[in-house]
């Protein structure tokens, strides 16, 4: 090849590479699996495309927020005071589900700098004590190392798994039409392109709610994100035990019994955070995926 050849090549080659690292995204700080905590995931898929206002779906983790007053102040704001709230003790207040559904998840969670910013505009949803537990757990496995490291902020991009499982709502883009349990500024709000108003003596319409990209993953996975995700992208996910007993699968890894034959191809270990294990897997992003095939794998998972 003429050397003025291989220097044209040279210089598509590396507009190509300087492209892609400008269209790439960094990828999840932590997935949340929606089988395993469905009203969470509706939580957050509610609050990040339907609320009024929205939040982001990448937040900023905030040392001091984690101090005992800034915490209290933030779960208070949010309408998931400690003392007291709609899901564990006031009944008569929108958004109580009753039976196990007692605990009050928060979105923006209160660690974050965009939950002391909210100005009580924060969105909850009454979810079972097992599903708080289980995110609790991965939240705190992913700020650990920031706390030990010395860190005072660091972001934390947030995908969701299995968005289409039974029981979760919002997440495969389906219309905001409040179920009556997501709650903002005390009241059940209608969803963001839901609420007809009279503008001018015509009767007017928001702006559609933002939607999700779905994306496949070398483990079988389906990750949901707003912020889009590139082939080949390689992130760390934890693993939940199926049967929720923190790792009894009769798995000497902690890996969760058998893989299928692209699976067994990823790395898998274990870590330990506050005196947890939490499984991890190195995923790989293999394409994008329509939301019809996303609710197929879903529902025959």
């Amino acid at each position: 090849m003429p050397p003025h050849s291989l220097l044209r090549a040279a210089r598509i080659i590396t507009m190509i590479f300087a492209t892609s690292l400008h269209a790439s995204e960094s990828p999840p700080d932590i997935t949340f699996n929606c089988k395993r905590m469905p009203e969470i995931c509706t939580n957050m898929c509610w609050a990040m495309r339907c609320a009024q206002p929205r939040f982001p779906q990448s937040l900023t983790w905030d040392s001091s927020a984690v101090e005992h007053d800034v915490m209290i102040a933030n779960l208070k704001a949010s309408g998931c005071s400690v003392s007291g709230n709609r899901c564990r003790d006031k009944h008569g207040l929108q958004g109580h589900v009753g039976g196990m559904f007692f605990v009050c998840d928060e979105y923006p969670f209160f660690f974050t700098r965009e939950s002391s910013q909210a100005g009580g505009h924060a969105v909850s949803r009454c979810v079972r004590r097992t599903t708080n537990k289980r995110q609790g757990k991965q939240l705190r496995a992913m700020f650990a190392p920031w706390q030990q490291d010395g860190l005072k902020t660091h972001k934390v991009q947030i995908a969701l798994q299995n968005p289409g499982h039974r029981g979760v709502n919002y997440c495969l883009n389906q219309p905001c039409v409040n179920d009556g349990f997501e709650i903002q500024d005390g009241m059940a709000k209608p969803g963001a392109g839901t609420d007809r108003r009279a503008r001018g003596g015509l009767r007017g319409r928001e702006a559609p709610a933002p939607a999700f990209r779905f994306f496949k993953t070398q483990s079988g996975a389906i990750v949901a994100s707003m912020e889009p995700l590139v082939v080949g992208m390689n992130f760390t996910t934890s693993l939940d035990d199926e049967d929720g007993d923190d790792d009894d699968d009769d798995d000497d890894d902690g890996t969760g019994g058998e893989k299928d034959s692209s699976a067994l191809q990823l790395d898998f270990w274990v870590d330990e955070a506050h005196g947890e294990r939490i499984r991890r897997v190195s995923d790989v992003v293999l394409e994008e995926v329509s939301a019809e095939i996303t609710a197929g794998s879903s529902f025959a998972d």
